[in-house]
């Protein structure tokens, strides 16, 4: 195993070669201005902004993987808000689960009798951290 996101799984076999690249992750802080006159402002920190994460997937047959299937599931996945952990070089990427923010489709090779044979996919993630009752 790669890697995975929830239930999907990014593997490289015998069978099925299903990876991924451009793999990037982008984390930032939040900071609050404050003017005062005659100076320079000063900046406070705030706190960190949830990560946000894209990766591009290609779904291709000829690799084992039913690219239609793949795609299905994915979208699923990001119009039922579904949480999910992030997990590469065998550690859970962020603080929490991630959620998928934005699905872009390519369909790249359709047969003659109109079956994706190939689809290149790019996620938009985002992280999604979950706070009790309490607020924590």
């Amino acid at each position: 195993m790669v890697g995975s996101f929830g239930d999907i799984v990014f593997e490289v076999s015998d069978e099925k070669v299903k990876t991924f690249r451009d793999f990037q992750i982008q984390r930032s802080a939040q900071y609050a201005e404050h003017s005062i006159h005659g100076r320079k402002s000063l900046l406070e920190f705030t706190g960190l902004t949830a990560a946000s994460a894209s990766l591009a997937i290609s779904l291709k047959a000829w690799l084992g993987v039913n690219p239609k299937e793949e795609l299905y599931l994915l979208r699923e996945v990001l119009e039922r808000h579904i949480a999910m952990p992030l997990i590469f070089d065998g550690e859970p990427q962020g603080d929490g689960r991630w959620v998928i923010e934005s699905l872009d489709e390519k369909f790249e090779i359709i047969d003659n009798h109109g079956t994706f044979i190939s689809i290149d996919v790019t996620l938009k993630l985002r992280e999604y951290i979950e706070v009790d009752s309490d607020g924590n």
